[in-house]
């Protein structure tokens, strides 16, 4: 599929980024509602399980 330079003049950079940060936020505020066993770790990896034997 090769995309033609009508189809860059159409997509509206204002509203994708604006989109964009909506999502971020929503995603922090959902994050902050959740109870501490469901909530994602932001800063860091994920906890490391040990290998089953």
């Amino acid at each position: 599929m090769v995309l033609n330079s009508s189809f860059f003049k159409t997509l509206n950079i204002k509203f994708l980024v604006g989109l964009g940060l909506f999502c971020v936020l929503a995603a922090i505020v959902n994050n902050l509602r959740a109870p501490e066993d469901k909530s994602v770790e932001w800063i860091g990896g994920q906890e490391v399980l040990e290998k089953l034997e």
